[in-house]
């Protein structure tokens, strides 16, 4: 009998999904390097890079991920990604 668990349920991964989370993974490598660039210290750029990769071994593994969530580290990677941006 099978089980009710979210990690019984993986799903093949689309190429957006993929791409999500590698970008994700990105972000976190990036704040790990270089935090003051996002205007953090080195301890909350580590944490929020957890965040980053955690939902992106999710994403990337085919296991869903509350759609708030989603919305919310999304919305933390955009975040980050424009403070990463040197343009001004």
């Amino acid at each position: 009998m099978g089980t009710r668990s979210r990690y019984d349920r993986d799903r093949p991964v689309g190429e957006h999904e993929a791409a999500e989370a590698t970008e994700m993974h990105r972000l976190a490598e990036l704040l790990d390097q270089r935090p003051a660039a996002a205007g953090m210290s080195r301890p909350l750029a580590g944490q929020v890079g957890q965040v980053l990769h955690m939902t992106a071994n999710e994403i990337g593994a085919g296991r869903g991920v509350a759609i708030g969530v989603r919305r919310a580290v999304r919305g933390l990677a955009d975040a980050v990604r424009q403070e990463l941006d040197p343009r001004p």
